[in-house]
């Protein structure tokens, strides 16, 4: 299944868009496109040029503000500059960002846009292809993140988890078929809600209980890896 990758920058003209041209034509599987949080309007055409003269420029690549692409899917956004990186909008369903900066070319001769063509194509791809790698592993697995909050503790379990599993804990602990935790830990909890869907669900525990404890707990449950 192809991957879908924003790559954003300032305005779209120059690394923006030699990195789309370069992921799609080298990284098996990983369709790129581009924007900008303040979108020039037009590709630097020392950057056409070397993307012509390299045989991978496309006639559809052009520049284009990120309001126009924000609410597309993408399994993951890198910022190519700093400015795009400290401005970077959070993306629907908490799409992850990396950020891999590099000098802008603009105004500048051929020597600086095949600069920056080299360092993308060793330094980006290559780092593009570790994240996308690492969130699929994670998606094989259970991840478990575990928060103090005012009222108790919220676990949030994320990747290969399934509703019913924490449902069940829920109700193991409920009952007393619960062997992870002390009954001491048990008369802590005053009550437990679960909430979202297989591959995002979190438990709220309310009580006096702490974050250190039901650590513990996740870690003696035989219900989740």
């Amino acid at each position: 299944m192809s991957k879908d990758v924003l790559i954003l920058c300032t305005g779209n003209s120059c690394r923006s868009i030699i990195a789309e041209a370069l992921i799609n034509a080298k990284l098996k599987g990983v369709q790129a496109h581009s924007s900008g949080v303040k979108a020039s309007g037009r590709v630097n055409p020392h950057a056409k040029a070397l993307l012509e003269q390299k045989g991978i420029w496309q006639e559809h690549y052009h520049s284009k503000r990120l309001e126009s692409v924000i609410q597309n899917p993408y399994d993951l956004v890198v910022t190519v500059c700093n400015h795009a990186k400290e401005t970077c909008p959070l993306f629907p369903n908490a799409t992850p960002t990396i950020h891999v900066g590099f000098e802008d070319p603009d105004g500048k001769g051929a020597e600086a846009f095949e600069a920056t063509y080299l360092a993308i194509e060793t330094t980006l791809l290559p780092a593009i292809q570790e994240k996308l790698k690492a969130l699929d592993e994670s998606k094989q697995t259970t991840q478990k993140n575990v928060f103090q909050t005012q009222k108790g503790v919220k676990i949030a379990f994320s990747g290969a988890v399934k509703k019913n599993n924490i449902l069940q804990m829920v109700e193991n602990c409920a009952t007393g078929a619960c062997a992870c935790m002390s009954d001491e830990t048990k008369a802590k909890i005053a009550n437990m809600e679960v909430v979202g869907e297989d591959g995002e669900v979190e438990l709220n525990l309310t009580g006096e209980i702490s974050k250190e404890e039901i650590e513990q707990a996740l870690k003696n449950s035989t219900v989740i890896d």
